[in-house]
């Protein structure tokens, strides 16, 4: 019956097309003629003679006869319903539609700047390189092992010509792109762990970083210096839901205790080791040090505020507020933790003045009980460059190439370069974000830091991650994000959702019958489609990519894979593992 009824559209077609053609053309000549019968007239009046006599006569005939003709065209579409049976029926239940040849063009590189911008997939027409070089922030959504690295991370680590903080779980980053990125200048890779194993000469195997050198005593900041980390420190996991009481005030003591310790202990022992040993003394011991907290005058009288507020509670409330701040503080115990926040090789400000890069590595098997150290750094880090964007505008630093480092290619050859001075936004890498937790300095920053020389490019496996932890305020990072790119999703809510926001186009389908003795009778009827359905969103081949590119339509990109790509040979250190 199947092939019946496709036989029957075949044929019916076959032959409709061609009655629809020529009532087109009897429509637009019946019409014609209507404009010459009615010229007819106004020859005899303006010329005396019959008409056909004089050529001269056609400035009266012809424009009639075309307005007649249009007449009759327009008759026609309504009458026939061509505009459904030939797919001429516009937008009217959606015009959404995929990125054409000229759209993706303008991604390969605006005014023949072809090495700017950030890389975001490949042109699947002519396998050029897209990026995106706007200023506003970037988001992707990718499973596990779906290539978030190959394709994201990597490449850009490779070819971007601009300061970098990256969050990188194994290692690998390090390991493949950590050498790559001395070309561009100073390299530090914070490894407590020493999973990245680098091979690299210099430095000492992990960078470090103290918050706490950043904090003076004499700053009128220092008290919301000290809450900042307080802010990063106090982090219940996904799932595990405290009381805003006890978290509140284990941030309170601990901000006291910061600031007491940044004011009244000597250089070599501020740090937050020293309040993690404050905060374990005994009890005789911590009532002596709240006693001498009482009696500060440093800080504006903030520290003998936290002494009193916490003093002035019962026992019981008490012991309960220092057990939570005890909780929150215990990845201090850690001697690789401890030695990675004991001194700062660096600081985060340094991204805003000369092309640094700073590597964080922790494990995942560790990201449980340490995730508070990436929390600690990227929040110090984000509130450094804000703090520095404040300050009088000094010129940037020119860094030159170290001697010896390799020389990008020229991009005659198809190559990348390295050769732009311009030193662009800071770029926060944010691979595994949700393990960061909900962090109120990231989503101030994803809203408010986009002008402050700063882009953020957090790395989710779906949207249900992103909603666990910032509920209603997630759309927040949606819409700030320029580009969204999504490849491999597996999470059927994720695919509803993008289906949803890609849009509907306006679909014509044809419906026919067919009884033996009568001829086939068609119907054309419109609706609206889903650009791409959920199904269709979670079948997508694994090498192509959805893009999301602020103010162009949805377009399917080819993913980038490092390792196999022309433009990136010989640019990174192959792995060994």
């Amino acid at each position: 019956m199947r092939v019946i009824g496709g036989l029957a559209r075949f044929f019916g077609r076959l032959i409709f097309t061609p009655i629809l053609l020529g009532w087109l053309i009897g429509a637009m000549a019946f019409g014609a003629m209507l404009g010459a019968l009615v010229a007819t007239p106004f020859i005899f009046a303006f010329f005396d003679q019959e008409p056909g006599q004089s050529a001269w006569q056609w400035i009266v005939f012809g424009p009639l006869m075309v307005v007649g003709a249009v007449f009759g065209f327009q008759y026609w579409r309504m009458a026939s319903g061509a505009d459904a049976y030939f797919g001429l029926t516009g937008d009217s239940h959606g015009s959404a539609r995929f990125a054409g040849r000229k759209e993706l063009k303008a991604l390969e590189g605006r005014n023949g700047q072809q090495d700017a911008g950030l890389l975001i997939g490949r042109n699947p027409r002519t396998g050029r390189l897209l990026r995106y070089d706007g200023p506003a922030h970037l988001i992707t959504l990718a499973p596990t092992r779906a290539g978030k690295g190959v394709g994201t991370v990597i490449p850009n680590l490779l070819a971007a010509e601009r300061s970098v903080l990256v969050i990188d779980p194994k290692g690998e980053n390090a390991r493949i792109a950590g050498e790559a990125r001395r070309r561009f200048g100073p390299v530090h890779i914070l490894d407590p762990f020493g999973v990245s194993d680098t091979g690299m000469v210099s430095g000492p195997p992990s960078a470090a970083y103290n918050p706490l050198d950043q904090l003076t005593p004499d700053s009128l900041d220092l008290g919301e210096d000290a809450a900042t980390l307080t802010e990063a420190l106090v982090m219940d996991p996904p799932g595990q839901v405290t009381e805003a009481h006890w978290n509140e005030e284990a941030k309170a003591i601990l901000g006291g205790l910061i600031m007491f310790c940044v004011c009244h202990e000597d250089r070599d022992r501020r740090s937050l080791a020293t309040v993690r040993e404050y905060l374990t003394l005994p009890p005789d011991r911590l009532k002596a040090l709240l006693e001498l907290m009482q009696d500060s005058d440093e800080a504006g009288g903030l520290i003998a505020r936290a002494a009193n507020r916490f003093l002035g509670k019962a026992d019981r409330e008490a012991a309960s507020v220092l057990s939570n701040a005890q909780r929150h503080t215990h990845f201090l115990d850690s001697p690789r933790i401890a030695r990675c926040l004991a001194r700062s090789d660096f600081a985060f400000s340094d991204l805003r003045h000369r092309i640094t890069s700073v590597f964080l590595v922790l494990p995942p098997n560790r990201m449980d009980a340490y995730s508070r150290w990436l929390r600690l750094l990227v929040s110090q880090a984000l509130q450094d460059i804000a703090r520095d964007a404040e300050r009088p505008h000094r010129a940037p630093e020119a860094v030159p190439a170290l001697s010896g480092a390799p020389v990008a290619p020229l991009s005659a050859t198809g190559r990348l370069k390295a050769s732009n001075p311009t030193l662009g936004p800071a770029l926060f890498l944010l691979d595994e974000f949700a393990a960061l937790g909900r962090l109120e300095a990231v989503e101030r920053a994803m809203g408010l830091m986009a002008g402050y020389g700063l882009q953020l490019w957090p790395i989710l496996q779906d949207m249900s991650q992103l909603r666990d932890l910032y509920g209603p305020r997630a759309n927040t990072f949606i819409a700030n994000a320029g580009v969204q790119q999504v490849f491999g999703v597996n999470d059927f809510e994720t695919a509803k959702w993008l289906s949803q926001i890609i849009g509907q186009e306006t679909s014509r389908f044809q419906t026919d019958s067919f009884k033996p003795g009568d001829g086939p009778s068609f119907s054309n009827n419109l609706t609206g489609r889903d650009l791409l359905t959920p199904d269709e969103i979670m079948q997508m081949p694994p090498d192509l990519q959805l893009l999301r590119v602020q103010g162009q339509p949805s377009a399917l990109a080819k993913k980038l894979r490092y390792y196999a790509d022309p433009e990136f040979a010989g640019l990174f250190t192959p792995e060994t593992r």
